[in-house]
């Protein structure tokens, strides 16, 4: 057993702006913490980490990344339109080879551990790739994403799908797989249907990017549009496919593929959107680095879904539209891009919020819990403690543990 002393701690188990505890200790057993006291034991016989000069916080969750794609860091110039900004990815995509793809993973990875990212939720499109994710220190969800906009060819997705989660059930606990059909415009409804009955199945999340842009709510109201000249161009369109008629939130709820998702982006939404998402217990993902990539000037209602009691996390998205996955830039651009927002709320967003977006425990210090926490040196004890990570200059914490371990 070993404990930590601390200056102070926060445990985002109350309140988000809850006053953190002072000059106590923490105590850990193995992976777990076993308990929290306001005051050290004089007892104490086992290793003693002193950090009586520190703030200690819940390790961060990146809730929405694509971390293969970390070789395309600077290739794609921003001020695209959306959909040529797919067709960017997609060509340099399918040129980049394995060993670039996974040696830029790790880069990556390395990157958001010395910003404090403890869990990350991560899309990921090369199985093969499974071994170099199991490398990675982060405690990890793996959203399997998955396209295919004809509904010949959903069974055969559906086979391939199932296969890999029978074959890869986790990694001693450390990675846990979900589904990610990609988007509404790329995912036909039979193929929907067919995934979220394996998502029930193995009881894995269910995500999908969710009203990125204007272009998505005129092809599901029309049928025409950039999404459809590319659907065409790549030979995937579906003749059958008659457009609902409705905005990609309620598209989603008349499918019944709504419930317990996690909606990544939500930048164009609306009150009964707002309202569906509640009614099907699904969560929200704000990325605030890739938004503001893109330039855009509507995005995701925060204030609304967190009054409305939806679970929102914070997510670095990729390099493929993002400067850098440093998650502490990731919190300030949100404390910068989100003024009804209060610096507790989205310091709440980065831990408890994301484990909730993701279906997961975690991000919180309680016993019990795995100890992933994150240490900040306090330069200014008299600072309010949700400040120090704001403004205390540096680019991540002093230390990382996970599972009780730095």
């Amino acid at each position: 057993m070993k404990r930590i002393l601390f200056g102070q701690l926060v445990t985002m188990a109350e309140e988000p702006d809850a006053p953190p505890l002072e000059n106590g200790e923490l105590l850990i057993d193995g992976e777990n913490i076993v308990a929290i006291n306001s005051q050290p034991s004089e007892s104490f016989s086992g290793e003693t980490i002193d950090l009586s000069d520190s703030l200690i916080l819940p390790g961060f969750v990146n809730a929405h990344c694509h971390l293969s794609l970390s070789g395309l860091k600077g290739k794609i110039p921003q001020g695209l339109k959306f959909v040529n900004w797919i067709r960017q990815v997609v060509k340099l995509n399918t040129a980049l080879p394995f060993t670039e793809r996974a040696r830029e993973m790790q880069i990556a990875a390395q990157e958001m551990l010395a910003s404090g990212v403890t869990t990350l939720v991560d899309y990921f499109s090369h199985p093969e790739l499974l071994p170099e994710y199991a490398q990675l220190p982060f405690r990890q969800v793996l959203l399997y994403e998955v396209l295919g906009f004809q509904k010949s060819k959903a069974e055969e997705n559906v086979r391939r799908v199932e296969s890999l989660l029978k074959e890869h059930t986790g990694h001693d606990g450390k990675i846990q797989l979900g589904l990610a059909p990609h988007a509404p415009y790329s995912v036909a409804p039979e193929l929907y249907e067919k995934l979220i009955e394996l998502a029930e199945k193995y009881q894995c999340l269910w995500s999908c990017h969710v009203a990125e842009v204007a272009e998505e709510q005129e092809f599901l109201e029309t049928g025409k549009g950039p999404f459809r000249d590319l659907l065409e161009e790549r030979g995937v369109w579906e003749e059958t496919w008659n457009p609902p008629g409705v905005s990609p939130v309620k598209y989603l709820d008349e499918m019944d593929v709504l419930e317990n998702m996690q909606a990544v982006h939500l930048n164009k939404m609306d009150e009964q959107d707002i309202h569906l998402l509640k009614r099907n217990n699904a969560s929200a993902v704000f990325c605030p680095g890739s938004t503001r990539w893109f330039g855009r000037a509507r995005y995701i209602p925060v204030r609304e879904l967190l009054d409305a009691g939806i679970p929102v996390g914070l997510g670095t998205d990729s390099y493929a539209s993002n400067d850098g996955l440093n998650f502490l830039r990731e919190i300030r651009l949100a404390g910068a891009m989100l003024p009804d927002v209060s610096r507790a709320e989205i310091l709440w967003m980065a831990t408890v919020g994301g484990a909730l977006a993701s279906g997961i425990s975690g991000g919180e210090l309680v016993m019990g819990a795995r100890a992933d926490l994150i240490v900040f040196r306090l330069k200014n004890k008299s600072r309010i403690w949700w400040d120090t990570i704001f403004d205390q200059i540096g680019e991540g914490p002093d230390r990382v543990f996970m599972a009780g371990s730095a």
